[in-house]
């Protein structure tokens, strides 16, 4: 397959709130556009450095980076987009063509119904929106049983008390989501791998026995690091070792 005659990619144009920013973004673009991707990411770069950062700029920096062959970044800069807009139908389609270029075949490791309906619900929104939910609730509940102990209609009453009822069982249901969702945040520290390869081991030093070699391009997820030594985890479940820097961190 040859890069340069895919043209699946669409650069996003939009709008920075700094003017000099605005400029050097436009005219990425137009370097893209032309081919001269080296010039483009230079450019997007120079955003990035300034502190500014939108899934838009990490996503036209991953689609330069795939037009150059350089899977490894064009896969960093994707999935930092998606830490920012994780229900892009775009971004994730974009990652799936550079994933096909992997060398390392990595197969998800198998979920319930449960637990798949459970995590598409919890990534609806990002953990502040879910707290803010559940504080809403709280405080709707709390405030919808006050009139329901004061009021003197029976019939009110009856509708105060099961609409109290109801913002408590969403209170409690909103609670649950936002510690699913804080605690899927906590537990996600993605990392791609750059070196063109490097081996999984059983334990952190290099005389240890050699699980699998990986490839650059390859995500994992880290879980904890020790001196030079990282123990992670890739999609399938695996855990091993690996050098720390062999790879770079998303977030």
């Amino acid at each position: 397959m040859i890069l340069k005659n895919i043209n699946f990619i669409v650069i996003f144009c939009f709008s920075f709130s700094f003017g000099q920013n605005s400029e050097l973004f436009d005219q990425g673009n137009e370097l893209y556009n032309n081919g001269n991707y080296y010039e483009a990411i230079e450019n997007y770069s120079s955003i990035v450095k300034s502190g500014e950062h939108s899934d838009k700029l990490y996503y036209n920096m991953g689609n330069s980076y795939y037009k150059l062959n350089d899977i490894a970044n064009s896969i960093y800069y994707y999935e930092k987009a998606l830490l920012l807009n994780p229900n892009s139908e775009t971004i994730n389609n974009n990652l799936v063509f550079a994933q096909n270029m992997l060398i390392d075949k990595i197969e998800i490791l198998p979920e319930n119904q449960i637990s798949v309906f459970t995590n598409s619900v919890t990534k609806l929104f990002n953990y502040n929106t879910w707290q803010y939910l559940f504080i809403f609730f709280e405080y709707l509940a709390i405030f919808l049983f006050f009139l329901y102990m004061i009021s003197k209609i029976p019939s009110l009453k009856k509708k105060l008390f099961i609409s109290s009822i109801s913002s408590t069982i969403l209170f409690l249901l909103f609670l649950i989501i936002a510690n699913n969702s804080k605690n899927i945040s906590e537990n996600n520290n993605p990392a791609i791998i750059f070196d063109k390869q490097i081996e999984l081991r059983e334990e952190p030093n290099l005389r240890s026995e050699e699980i699998i070699k990986l490839h650059e391009g390859t995500k994992l997820n880290i879980l904890e690091s020790i001196n030079d030594w990282s123990l992670i985890q890739l999609k399938n479940g695996n855990k091993g070792w690996i050098l720390t820097s062999s790879f770079r961190t998303v977030k």
